[in-house]
């Protein structure tokens, strides 16, 4: 399964602000968080490898702090088809529909029962430390994103009980913390966690900035994307398919053998071994996925051609230069005149 890289670039950001180091955790896997696509998607497999390397000695608690960092911005098509449903209840109940879409590894279900509105959350895993810190971050992290959006909305924003698949914490300073975010009533031990609404007459509640023409532009635009995403449903990645898909994520970054290996957590050797079985080699994926973003760089025109040769790796643009003509048959300058 693949998702948006959104939620790694949010978690990363978390951690930056609760005064983890994760950029140098990062630079040992070749990644640099500024330089990962926010249009870009990721396979399950790589971003859960990725979290394993940079989560080390973490506490899953953690999490409560860096979800509160999460934000709106990056959403695009999914945030623009909440705020322009007709009501309260549809913007749930798409939410629900287009969870792929967000930042979630977890599940979400809405429940209404007699006059209490339940937006239930599943972690997809509660047995590792690495799944409970998730699960703290995507908890924490929705509990804001539906204040956010009622805001963004122009509506108030109601009370919100939560529930939380945690035990209650025996630190009194951690324990206030909780309560600081979540208000005093919140709940431990949980069988999963829930977002809970007292009032069900807000479902009817008109959204001001509902719009139907924009909504069905943006509900068509969120179901191509889903489709998109439900394709890769099932299929195990090969490792050439992994490398590939590791070195995408990025920029113009180009991340080295030895990086891609720890992002792997496989000896390098064992890598290459693996590459050579299926008739390839690290650096004829390189070369490719290269030649792939110096033709997407020279044809977007805000980049010179020394930026491009920057971008990819090049200490100077005559070795860039050479490179592309003995890939195209042209310079750089003439691919781009041609094109």
């Amino acid at each position: 399964m693949k998702r948006s890289i959104l939620g790694l670039m949010y978690l990363i950001q978390g951690m930056r602000h609760v005064g983890i180091d994760v950029d140098a955790r990062l630079a040992n896997m070749g990644i640099q968080a500024d330089a990962l696509d926010p249009a870009s998607i990721i396979p399950d497999e790589i971003e859960w490898d990725i979290l394993q390397h940079i989560s080390q000695d973490i506490s899953p608690e953690q999490g409560l702090y860096i979800g509160q960092h999460y934000a709106l911005a990056g959403y695009g098509p999914f945030l623009m088809l909440l705020v322009t449903s007709e009501t309260i209840h549809k913007a749930l109940l798409n939410g629900v529909k287009f969870q792929q879409l967000t930042h979630l590894f977890g599940t979400l279900h809405l429940n209404i029962e007699q006059d209490r509105i339940y937006l239930h959350y599943q972690p997809v895993d509660l047995n590792t430390a690495l799944g409970q810190l998730r699960a703290q971050c995507e908890i924490s992290g929705t509990y804001k994103f539906l204040q956010d959006i009622f805001m963004m909305m122009g509506l108030d924003v109601p009370d919100i009980h939560i529930e939380l698949p945690f035990s209650c914490p025996e630190d009194l300073v951690l324990l206030a913390a909780y309560q600081d975010y979540y208000g005093q009533d919140v709940r431990f031990g949980c069988r999963e966690a829930a977002f809970i609404l007292e009032n069900s007459q807000i479902l009817n509640t008109k959204i001001p900035s509902a719009d139907v023409l924009t909504y069905r532009i943006y509900e068509e635009k969120c179901l191509q994307d889903l489709k998109h995403l439900k394709k890769s449903a099932g299929l195990k990645l090969t490792v050439v398919e992994y490398v590939q898909d590791y070195l995408e994520m990025q920029n113009g970054i180009i991340p080295s053998m030895a990086e891609t290996a720890c992002a792997l957590h496989i000896p390098e050797r064992t890598l290459r071994h693996q590459l050579q079985q299926m008739q390839t080699s690290y650096k004829e994926i390189r070369e490719k996925l290269i030649k792939q973003k110096a033709l997407k760089f020279i044809e977007n025109s805000s980049y010179s051609i020394e930026q491009v040769a920057e971008m990819l790796g090049y200490s100077e643009p005559a070795a860039f230069n050479h490179a592309f003509k003995r890939w195209f048959g042209l310079s750089p300058r003439q691919y781009y005149r041609n094109h």
